[in-house]
């Protein structure tokens, strides 16, 4: 099997793509974490702190993911592949994910403390 006819990947990208996935799961085991928390009666200040680690991990998942989303839309223009185009689309979902749910979760903080 002659391994030249594959294509390699560059480093920013793969970096880009894991880093944007990493995010998104910590973010998936927080809420997790969040409705196991709810469920077994943890501390307010406890579920507070999981709210905040949330809109952290959420804001790092909306900057990588945006910057992800300019990485592949440049790789469409300049290599004019529609495979980046669908990329660059999914990074845009994960960015509006990221970012509606920090304002959810901002949302569910100014609620549980009253103002």
């Amino acid at each position: 099997m002659e391994l030249s006819r594959y294509r390699k990947e560059r480093l920013l990208p793969i970096l880009t793509h894991r880093t944007a996935i990493f995010f998104f799961l910590m973010c998936i085991l927080i809420i997790l974490l969040y409705a196991a928390g709810t469920v077994q009666g943890f501390i307010d200040s406890t579920q507070l702190g999981l709210l905040r680690l949330y809109i952290l991990l959420a804001v790092f998942l909306s900057a990588s993911s945006l910057f992800g989303f300019f990485l592949e839309l440049s790789r469409v223009i300049n290599l004019k592949k529609v495979r980046y185009l669908f990329r660059s689309l999914g990074y845009l979902l994960l960015t509006i994910y990221g970012i509606s749910t920090v304002l959810g979760v901002l949302f569910i903080i100014a609620l549980s403390e009253g103002n």
